[in-house]
Formats: structure tokens, C-alpha cells, sequence
């Protein structure tokens, strides 16, 4: 029985579960940050990145420097990487700190030389290259000068060469490919001209476990950490779904043909319909896309959304489920009985990821924690 009219459920043991899956696909020697970054994905970065750390993550990947020092400020001293890097003003406090500075801008490693050589310290730094993503990084013609700019800085201590895959999660390999050719033809230009970079890494969730050879010293599993398996298509371990989001049946009425479903009436009953009212919406993270088109689970069994998303309120159709009741408890996410709505189908439903289905329910409701 659910103690509010809605209950968000964040399993740290199926996280665990995920993080040691994961970390079977990868060969002895190969590092594992696990990504928490956003919140972890919605998930809590505190609770996940302690639950994770106690697993035996070697890394933490974030985005920002406010989530590596929220991380440092709660006693947690893996190494972190900053994966968005940082601003100029920033860079002291990175490196007080002792977080690792994903690096693509000349200001930005002025910066930090200055401020670790200030400090008495080395700013240790990983160099983004894009090598097709068309995101952050450094273009292919300017990393070995960056390399050579960077030797000057006596600040830094360049840990490794990054990059980030745009297709790992296609069924078509062929771009994957070309992108793991050039980040190895970058590497192996760098380390000819005696740049080590002992810690370069590529692969994300996709990659770790359809592209081994992309593993490199480190990698940076992310999703599937909180149980997506990404694609059909892809060699993907037992997973176990982290987030479950329930509800309760808030009001049950019977509405006779005819009558139309929330704003617009963008439903109409047929024929007589057993309605039960619940008390989620948009303000809790669902989306407005679900409307006559996602599912719920009511008894273990699936039943339609009927109308439109409102902001606090959906519909959903138990016509021909006995016993339905004021009170009874609604899974959106997560299973009932032997069903089972994944982040997954959610987000198909909605025309999205579940990256973003996980990072707006979270952080729309409370979560509740069940332990490692």
C-alpha cells in the first residue's frame, strides 16, 4: 500500500546488480566510471554514486564542477571526472577539490595550469576529441597541437585521450567503426610523439558491450547502469530495472457511449466505459505525448490511458478488470505481477529515451530508496 497518492521506487540493489553485469563484459585491467551524472539520470546522485562506489566503480563521471563537489562534499573520494569540464574561474576549485577536468579549450588549461601550480598541485586532465559526434572536443587536425600546447603547461598531467560515440547503439556498424579508427589513429599519432595518455577511453554504454575492442584502459557505462537495455539488437546482460513509479486509483466512475475524455475530449466512449482517475500528470514527469497512447498496469494487467495527459490527472480504462478499486495501487513504471513497463516502452510510447523519461520522473517526485 502506497503511502502517498504517488511513490517514486529507486532500487539500489538492482543497480548493483547492473553495475557488476556491466563489469563482466569487461576484460581484467579495464577501468569502469560509472556515469551519474544529471542527478544520476534521475536517480540521486548521492545515493547511487555511494551505492556504486561500494561496488567497486573505479571512476565517477559527472557534468558539472557542482556535482563533483556535492560528491566530494559527501566524503566520496573516487576519482571524478568533470565531463562538460569547466569555465576559467572555475578551475581553482576543480583542483582543490582534486576533480579530473575533461579538457578542450586553450583558456581552460591556462586556467588550471595556474591554479594547480598555485596550489602546489598537478590539475590531472583528459583531452576531448571529436571524432564524429559533433559535440564537445577538440577536430582531428587540432589535437596533436593542443598535445604539444599542453606540454607546456607544467600545471597538467594529461591523463588520457577521450571521445564520445554518436551510433554505438545502431545496428549498423559502419560509423561506429569509422570513429574508433580515428580515435586509434589519434591515439597512436599522440603516443609517437611521446605523449603516454594511459587512461584514453571511448566506450559507452553500447560500445562496452558490442564493442570491446573500443574498451581501451577505461570505460563509461551510463544508462544501462539504471537497467535500459539500450537496443534489441545488442549482446545486453540480464539488466534489472532500477525506477518504478506507482500511484492509486483516486476515483472509479462508469461513463455510458458517448462521452468524451479530458481537454478536447480527444477520446469518446464507444460504448460504457469503467474509468479510473489517477493522480499523475505532467507536473509529475509524464509526458503529455502519453495521452491515448501509454499503458499502466492495474491488477498485473495492461490497461490504455484514454484522453489527454493533464497536468496532475490521467485516465486509463478498466473495463472488464473485477474488484477495481478507490485506493488500489497503479504502476506506470516498473512491474506487476509477471508485467513489466520498462523505461524502454515508456519512452517509445512518448517518442523519446528513457534517459529522458528517468531524468523528468525523478526529478518530479520524491524518490524512496530500497538498499543495496
Amino acid at each position: 500500500m502506497l503511502t502517498s497518492l504517488s511513490e517514486l521506487t529507486v532500487d539500489l540493489g538492482a543497480l548493483r546488480h547492473n553495475y557488476l553485469a556491466l563489469r563482466r563484459f569487461c576484460a581484467p585491467g579495464v577501468r569502469l566510471m560509472a556515469v551519474v551524472k544529471a542527478d544520476a539520470y534521475g536517480h540521486g546522485l548521492l545515493p547511487v554514486a555511494r551505492t556504486l562506489a561500494a561496488a567497486g566503480a573505479d571512476y565517477l563521471g559527472v557534468a558539472t564542477l557542482e556535482e563533483g563537489l556535492a560528491l566530494r562534499e559527501a566524503g566520496l573520494t573516487l576519482p571524478v571526472a568533470l565531463l562538460l569540464g569547466v569555465e576559467p574561474e572555475q578551475a581553482a576549485a576543480a583542483v582543490a577539490a582534486d576533480l579530473e577536468v575533461v579538457l578542450y579549450r586553450r583558456d581552460v588549461a591556462q586556467a588550471l595550469d595556474a591554479a594547480a601550480r598555485a596550489q602546489g598541485k598537478r590539475a590531472r586532465v583528459h583531452l576531448k576529441a571529436d571524432t564524429g559526434m559533433g559535440r564537445l572536443g577538440l577536430l582531428y587536425p587540432e589535437v596533436l597541437p593542443f598535445l604539444e600546447m599542453l606540454a607546456g603547461l607544467p600545471g597538467l598531467e594529461v591523463l588520457g585521450l577521450a571521445s564520445h560515440l554518436a551510433a554505438a547503439d545502431e545496428e549498423d556498424p559502419v560509423y561506429t567503426r569509422r570513429q574508433l579508427k580515428e580515435f586509434q589513429e589519434l591515439l597512436a599519432a599522440a603516443r609517437a610523439r611521446g605523449f603516454a595518455l594511459p587512461l584514453s577511453h571511448l566506450a559507452n554504454s553500447a560500445a562496452l558491450v558490442a564493442f570491446p575492442e573500443a574498451h581501451f584502459a577505461l570505460v563509461r557505462p551510463g544508462i544501462m547502469l539504471y537497467g535500459s537495455r539500450v537496443a534489441p539488437w545488442l549482446p545486453t546482460p540480464e539488466l534489472k530495472p532500477v525506477m518504478h513509479f506507482r500511484t492509486r486509483v483516486l476515483q472509479r466512475k462508469r461513463l455510458p457511449p458517448g462521452s468524451g475524455i479530458s481537454y478536447g475530449s480527444t477520446y469518446v466512449t464507444p460504448d460504457w466505459c469503467e474509468l479510473a482517475v489517477l493522480p499523475v500528470g505532467y507536473a509529475n514527469g509524464l509526458s503529455r505525448q502519453l495521452s491515448n497512447r501509454g499503458q499502466v498496469l492495474v491488477q498485473g494487467r495492461r490497461v490504455p490511458i484514454r484522453g489527454r495527459v493533464c497536468m496532475n490527472l490521467i485516465m486509463v480504462e478498466v473495463t472488464g478488470l473485477a474488484g477495481v478499486q478507490e485506493g488500489d495501487t497503479v504502476t506506470l513504471l516498473g512491474a506487476d505481477g509477471g508485467e513489466l513497463i520498462s523505461g524502454d516502452e515508456l519512452a517509445a510510447w512518448a517518442g523519446t529515451i528513457s534517459y529522458e523519461v528517468f531524468c523528468n520522473l525523478g526529478a518530479a517526485n520524491p524518490r524512496h530508496y530500497l538498499p543495496a
